[in-house]
């Protein structure tokens, strides 16, 4: 797992989680990613409820009004308008 450095990409897998609330493979080292579910994300710039969330390219997400296939992180539960915070967004089938 490694945090993103390229804005919009479509390499993405998910939203690094420090609380999963289901840990699949418990017993492997490394880091938890959630793939599915309702998680906290760090994000950057204005974001609206309900806007698709895509890589910054500095390991956080921003919105995207028309992101490519494959590049969605999750979608937005709030809003937010600042340099950086955090927000809940939704992983999974969109």
């Amino acid at each position: 797992v490694t945090i993103s450095k390229t804005p919009g990409d479509n390499r993405v897998a998910g939203v690094v989680t420090t609380n999963p609330a289901y840990l699949m493979n418990a017993e492997s080292i490394g880091t938890a990613v959630a793939l599915v579910g309702r998680v906290p994300c760090r994000v950057t710039g204005r974001i609206e409820k309900g806007d698709m969330l895509v890589s910054a390219g500095d390991g956080l997400a921003r919105a995207s009004a028309d992101p490519s296939l494959g590049s969605v992180i999750g979608k937005a539960l709030s809003d937010f308008d600042g340099t950086f915070g955090i927000i809940e967004v939704v992983v999974g089938r969109l």
